[in-house]
Formats: C-alpha cells, sequence, structure tokens
C-alpha cells in the first residue's frame, strides 16, 4: 500500500527543482484484519521529512530509506513485517535562489458614493516585498501586483487584506498585503493662482493677462484648511510662447496637491507677453 508523505516548509530562498514523491510504497505482511486496519488508518502512518536537516548547498542529497523505515516499524502493529519500501532513497535537488525587493502594485475598482472623496492614495502595507527566484527570472520582474480590488458605494473608510497574484517559479516574502482606503466627504474651494513661466531663459520674464487664474477644485472636509496656493503651479511654457503667433495661450497645471479631485481652471487662456530685463 502507499503511505503518504509530507515535507516541512523551506525558506524561501531555497528551492527544490525536482518533483518530490508524495507517497512511499510499502510491501507488508500480516493476517488480513490486520493489514486492512493498516490500510485504513495509513494516514496515521504518514512520514514526515524535514528537508533542511539535509540541505546542503547547491547540491544533490539522497535521503536514505532507512529514515523513515525505522519509523514506519514503530508504529505499525507488532505483528506486522515491513518487507520492502519504494523508493529506497528520496533524492533531492537543492538550489539557492537570488533575491530582490519589488514594490506592490494596487489593482483597484473603487466606485465612491456621491459627495464622497478620497481622503489620500490608498496605503499598502507592506508596500515593497522581497521576492526570490533563479536570478533570469528576477530580471524581468519590476512588480508584484494584488488581487483586484472592487468597492462600490464606498461612503467610509476601510481596511481590507488582500492576496498577491502568484508568479510561476517565485516566491515572496509575504502572499498577503493589507490595503487601506481612506474616504470622506467632500466640499468645493477655489483659490487665484498666479501664472508663471517656464523654461525661461535669463534676461526674460513671462507677462500675462490677467496676472492670475481662478483654480477650483473637491477636496475632502480634512484637508480643506491645508491646502494654500503655494500647493499649486499655473504655467505658461516659454517654447510654446515663441513658437505660437498667438498671444492667447493656454494654462498648464504644472503641481497640485494628490488629494484634490475636478480641478476646473477659469480662464483656461492668458494673453502673454515676453518682457526682456534690461
Amino acid at each position: 500500500m502507499e503511505i503518504p508523505i509530507s515535507y516541512s516548509e523551506i525558506p524561501p530562498y531555497i528551492s527544490v527543482t525536482n518533483k518530490l514523491p508524495e507517497t512511499i510504497k510499502v510491501s507488508l505482511r500480516d493476517k488480513g484484519s490486520n493489514l486492512y486496519y493498516s490500510y485504513r488508518h495509513r494516514k496515521e502512518l504518514t512520514v514526515n521529512i524535514d528537508l533542511m536537516k539535509w540541505y546542503h548547498k547547491e547540491s544533490v542529497v539522497n535521503i536514505p530509506g532507512s529514515t523513515f523505515d525505522t519509523f514506519l516499524r514503530n508504529h505499525l502493529k507488532p505483528t506486522t513485517q515491513l518487507l520492502r519500501l519504494k523508493p529506497d532513497a528520496i533524492p533531492v535537488y537543492f538550489v539557492e535562489k537570488s533575491s530582490k525587493k519589488v514594490p506592490v502594485h494596487l489593482n483597484s475598482r473603487l466606485f465612491l458614493s456621491p459627495q464622497h472623496i478620497l481622503s489620500d492614495l490608498p496605503v499598502i502595507v507592506p508596500s515593497v516585498i522581497e521576492v526570490f527566484a533563479p536570478a533570469s527570472v528576477l530580471e524581468h520582474l519590476d512588480r508584484v501586483e494584488t488581487e483586484t480590488l472592487e468597492l462600490k458605494n464606498l461612503k467610509d473608510s476601510i481596511a481590507v487584506i488582500l492576496n498577491l497574484k502568484p508568479v510561476e517559479g517565485v516566491q515572496f516574502s509575504t502572499d498577503k498585503v493589507k490595503v487601506r482606503v481612506d474616504v470622506e466627504e467632500f466640499t468645493e474651494k477655489s483659490m487665484m493662482i498666479p501664472v508663471t513661466g517656464t523654461n525661461f531663459p535669463d534676461g526674460e520674464v513671462l507677462l500675462s493677462f490677467p496676472s492670475s487664474v481662478k483654480v477650483t477644485f473637491f477636496v475632502g472636509l480634512s484637508a480643506y484648511s491645508r491646502i494654500s496656493p503655494r500647493d499649486f503651479q499655473i504655467a505658461v511654457d516659454h517654447a510654446y510662447l515663441v513658437r505660437s503667433d498667438k498671444k492667447a495661450q493656454n494654462v498648464v497645471l504644472v503641481k497640485s496637491p494628490e488629494n484634490i479631485r475636478n480641478v476646473r481652471i477659469q480662464p483656461e487662456t492668458v494673453d502673454c507677453l515676453i518682457e526682456k530685463n534690461k
């Protein structure tokens, strides 16, 4: 009959490259009733092999049958004879893996309730994990991804545990991450932001009319008072201006806080002149 084998876990930086047998085939002799009992209770005879006791770096190790022969004889009925077992040795091919740290990418589909906004970007813990695999595999692995987090009608902050998508031939330092999504009600805010020139050479400055534009956006209640004009930059690029035959130029939002949404600029174009310093 076949006796199950269980193997201890090995550290993620070690790989076993050959397929290990799941059972040992044994031949037994005894009265039929005793053999039937052994067959019915064969899971209790499971042989446990601690692989790390046999580990040698970059080596092939043969675990001898005597390792589990003694165990089986001690757990069979006293009248049962163990005639032979197969395989008489288990080869184990050990290989050390390379490792590197890669970021975790969140796959998500978030649908917020009306009048609600993300307070900040979702937080992933840990945001970087260590991965183990042959160097040829790691060379092309630049991130790991989560299963898709889909939340509908979201109006409260939430924390969830997500599994990481497995990658063939790669082991992770952890296969789960915690994701926190902070949600709150939002309100509208407006402020005047000066128009600046970017990439202007020394001796030249931008003159725009009007000199400031109105920026309106949605922001969470908790961040409302912290948003200031210093968090924004509205600009006209020198290269676009000199190539254009029009004075009116579109302004560009160069910088803004990450926790605002639905940004609108009024007016979207301003009349521009290049003033040369004397």
